[in-house]
């Protein structure tokens, strides 16, 4: 049967991943959209039962569109997260490979396909921080919080890697497993020194007052 679009744009799974399942999606997604098997390849996620031409398709180890919609391409990724994708390669016009890119890059995905640009970057710090904002703090941040040494190694771990890592989307998968190590670590009764308090120094001025 032929393509009801030609792959014009797509995000395929780059490495192993959980699943390559068709119609293997969020619950939301899937209340979202009619999901039906006609028109070609795969699956056809439609927004409503009398529409003729699928948002996007589904053939498994790739979701295919021929539209630039962020919302569509939100959805896709999010398939991808929920699949247990953890790398995904773009190809098609820039306009969905960089609404593709900012969408993995706050689910922490790694992309191949697309080379962002220091705005691109600038958004994707943005977007990933009203991402946080909305979801509020986690267990794993309540307890790394809770416990003085291990909030501590945190901070020092994110000053490192914001000296020395410049890719946003890095930065966050680094952080969120070094955040997730303390937390089981702390789970299992690990305990972590807090840091000193430095005695304040007093001259001899001072001190001969």
């Amino acid at each position: 049967m032929p393509d009801e679009f030609n792959d014009v744009n797509r995000l395929e799974a780059t490495a192993r991943a959980r699943s390559i399942a068709r119609g293997d999606a969020p619950e939301t997604i899937l209340r979202r959209y009619f999901v039906d098997a006609r028109g070609g390849r795969g699956l056809g996620f439609y927004a409503d039962a009398t529409s003729r031409r699928a948002v996007f398709r589904d053939r498994g180890d790739r979701l295919t569109t021929d539209r630039n919609d962020p919302n569509a391409v939100r959805h896709m990724v999010e398939i991808a997260g929920h699949r247990g994708w953890t790398s995904v390669t773009l190809r098609g016009d820039a306009a969905f490979r960089r609404e593709a890119w900012l969408a993995a890059g706050v689910l922490g995905l790694e992309v191949r396909g697309y080379r962002p640009t220091e705005r691109d970057l600038q958004d994707l710090e943005r977007r990933r921080e009203a991402r946080e904002r909305r979801a509020g703090p986690t267990a794993q941040d309540r307890a790394v919080a809770g416990d003085r040494g291990a909030a501590a190694r945190l901070r020092t771990v994110e000053l490192v890697v914001k000296s020395r890592v410049p890719d946003p989307a890095e930065r966050a998968r680094i952080l969120a497993g070094a955040r997730e190590r303390l937390a089981r670590w702390l789970d299992r009764g690990a305990t972590f020194d807090a840091p000193r308090q430095r005695s304040p120094t007093v001259s001899h001025r001072e001190r001969g007052r």
